[in-house]
């Protein structure tokens, strides 16, 4: 199949990190499957001394030793990615959370008793929970800069008062009439719903769920904002156009953009290592791979 140079590279940046000692002699992308709304393209890859399958989206890699079928190995790539995506865990990068530490860590301890909750009383507290969260937003996003010169800021508390001077300043113009629109309104309902959670004597376990849910998605909503921000135009190539920007370069035309930093990359610890190696596997008469979604960073 037809690949850029540029796709290649990063295939090939990609097992240089991971495999330094193995290099790759001969690379080719043999397929691209579409599951559900997501296209995963798949790569054969020849090492000096093993053979593997290169998977996105998210990039992965699998021994051909282990899974002599492509078919099987893109089936085990998409479990895997729908297991760690289902997880109760921050539905955002590590990075992107950063913008909210103190409200997502909050968030996550509110899940932690979602499970165990069985009465209305249970559900109440986590409403209670979910509210917390939701102040210390508030209390993370709140800067006296955000509102006009000279007047006082809405209070601690204020989670709409807050979110609306927050949506005015980043989102501002025109162009953004229908972000500040909904984003106004989902503060409003998200607020107003878990507070409604706090009082519900009648509460069910479905309610609760809604509630994270909802509070999830606030936050994750409001941490795109941000980034939205952020980005400006950087996110479009200079040359063509084009939105599909990775890692600062073009995917369409090639054009790399001069001012983009990557990201620092986290290097496990040997302890971390001897840790991973040390833990138990369960083989399978199918596939000698071993791997859960503790394994996939």
């Amino acid at each position: 199949m037809k690949a850029s140079d540029l796709e290649r590279e990063q295939i090939l940046d990609y097992f240089a990190a991971q495999m330094a000692e193995d290099p790759v002699v001969h690379l080719e992308k043999v397929a691209v499957e579409r599951v559900g709304s997501v296209l995963h393209h798949i790569w054969d890859v020849h090492c000096k001394g093993s053979r593997w399958w290169a998977i996105s989206n998210s990039l992965n890699y699998y021994s051909q030793d282990d899974f002599k079928s492509r078919d099987v190995a893109l089936t085990f790539h998409v479990g895997l990615m729908v297991r760690i995506a289902s997880r109760e865990e921050v539905p955002i990068t590590e990075e992107a959370a950063g913008l909210l530490p103190r409200a997502w860590r909050l968030w996550e301890q509110a899940i932690e008793s979602l499970d165990s909750g069985r009465e209305a009383e249970d559900f109440q507290a986590l409403g209670v929970r979910l509210r917390e969260v939701m102040i210390t937003y508030a209390d993370e996003v709140a800067d006296d800069a955000l509102g006009p010169e000279g007047e006082v800021g809405p209070k601690a508390a204020d989670v709409v008062g807050w979110t609306n001077l927050l949506i005015a300043h980043l989102a501002a113009g025109p162009s953004s009439k229908q972000l500040r629109s909904y984003a106004i309104k989902l503060t409003r309902e998200t607020w107003d719903y878990v507070n409604w959670l706090t009082h519900a004597k009648n509460a069910i376990a479905y309610d609760a769920h809604i509630g994270v849910a909802a509070v999830s998605h606030f936050l994750s909503t409001m941490t795109a904002v941000c980034l939205r921000a952020g980005t400006g135009a950087r996110s479009r190539c200079e040359s063509c156009g084009s939105y599909r920007m990775v890692t600062g370069a073009c995917m369409r035309c090639g054009w790399h953009d001069p001012n983009y930093v990557a990201p620092a990359s986290r290097q496990l610890t040997e302890e971390e290592l001897a840790v991973r190696l040390a833990k138990p596997c369960v083989p399978s008469s199918d596939i000698s791979t071993f791997m859960s979604p503790d394994d996939y960073r």
